[in-house]
């Protein structure tokens, strides 16, 4: 469970039931949070302008519409220049395939979620855009043969 000091009872509600939901209403996170239409949505303003709200998003099931193939891959560079790292994390963003990265402590260097549509998508990716990255030292792939969980919701309280 998350601690955030600036943010009292009322917000962290409220920000739970928009991770549920970001399309609910103001009106009914309101009741749900018994307060009135304004004072909510004037918190919901505030939580947006001081960036904790950063967006609200539409999550797909792409199983519904697509075959898709999930491929999380180690990257360890073979040089770990400021530069090295700032140009590999530059490049691996602007990859349609890359849906996450995080630059990582420990043997490897980079963790990126890749999804393409099949084994063969992700090797022409490994082959035509990872592996022309400079300073790429090696790569390991797990794929993804099934999802049992995964939430976005963050536990605030």
């Amino acid at each position: 469970m998350l601690k955030f000091p600036e943010l009292d009872s009322i917000d962290i509600e409220i920000l739970m039931l928009l991770q549920e939901n970001a399309e609910m209403p103001v009106k009914q996170i309101a009741n749900k949070v018994y307060r009135s239409e304004s004072t909510t949505h004037e918190r919901i303003k505030s939580l947006r302008s001081r960036g904790i709200i950063k967006s609200s998003i539409v999550l797909l099931d792409l199983k519904k519409l697509q075959q898709i193939l999930t491929v999380y891959t180690l990257v360890q560079l073979n040089d770990h220049s400021a530069e090295a790292l700032n140009n590999f994390h530059k490049a691996v963003s602007t990859f349609d395939e890359v849906m996450e990265c995080y630059h990582t402590a420990g043997d490897f260097d980079f963790q990126l979620k890749v999804v393409t549509t099949s084994s063969a998508a992700y090797y022409n990716f490994l082959n035509t855009k990872l592996g022309l990255i400079p300073h790429l030292g090696g790569v390991r792939s797990f794929i993804v043969i099934a999802e049992h969980k995964h939430v976005t919701a963050y536990k605030l309280s």
